[in-house]
């Protein structure tokens, strides 16, 4: 236990002790303290736990115990998950299908007995798996095995789409001319694959390309371009992009 400096103390899964452990938190939680020990000011206290709702190991809290936390239900949203995906190189694949199918980043129903299904956290083990498949298109068996039968046979069908898109490079190559796919699908996949691959050098090529797709997906492929490489939003390009979608953006 710390006995000084700042931090957070995190009781994670508590609801998952039985209720005798949990009553040994008591003291604890309001008077910050156990026995002779005294939890320092500069440390708060937060603990986490699956609902009882969600059919895994709980107990229910006792009520004096509850009554010492305010409580918190967070839920999945979908473009906090892609910021974060883009941050720890969660494959563009994956992060491409969310895009397309973003009800099927959680979809959890605690009254079937699915041992697989679609979660922020399988989807990630997805994303390690198809780091190393060596083939083309993974074993559809061996998808639904992490995110459940449905949503791995959407995902393998979009797979196809993404597998067979032109290289981007050969998009940057020509981007007035290169074709623009009318397919929501593909789009979302092509604006993956060029957001990845925009850098100060390519930036006018891939803004030339934005600027004939539809507004949405130009907004997507140069917002996702920016987090990726920060330093274009300080470009002319840049600027006048803005400016000409505005409305869009607002």
């Amino acid at each position: 236990m710390p006995d000084q400096g700042r931090g957070v103390l995190f009781l994670d899964e508590l609801n998952a002790a039985p209720p005798l452990v949990q009553a040994a938190c008591y003291q604890l939680i309001l008077d910050r303290r156990l026995g002779e020990y005294v939890l320092p000011d500069g440390w708060s206290i937060i603990a986490a736990g699956n609902r009882e709702t969600d059919r895994a190991v709980t107990h229910r809290m006792p009520s004096a115990l509850a009554n010492r936390f305010a409580h918190l239900d967070f839920e999945v949203d979908v473009d906090e998950w892609l910021d974060w995906a883009q941050e720890y190189r969660i494959s563009p694949e994956v992060s491409a299908f969310v895009r397309f199918r973003p009800n099927l980043l959680h979809a959890f129903d605690p009254a079937r007995d699915d041992r697989a299904f679609p979660t922020p956290r399988s989807w990630s083990f997805v994303s390690e798996a198809m780091k190393g498949i060596n083939s083309q298109f993974p074993e559809l068996e061996f998808i639904a095995g992490m995110v459940g039968q449905g949503a791995a046979t959407e995902f393998c069908g979009f797979l196809k789409i993404f597998r067979s898109l032109p290289d981007p490079d050969e998009l940057l190559e020509a981007p007035e001319t290169a074709d623009v796919p009318e397919d929501p699908a593909t789009l979302y996949a092509v604006c993956e694959l060029l957001s990845a691959r925009t850098s100060l050098d390519n930036l006018s090529r891939v803004m030339a390309y934005a600027r004939r797709l539809p507004p949405e997906f130009s907004v997507l492929l140069i917002r996702d371009a920016a987090r990726t490489n920060r330093d274009i939003v300080f470009t002319p390009e840049f600027n006048r992009w803005a400016t000409a979608n505005a409305d869009v953006l607002l």
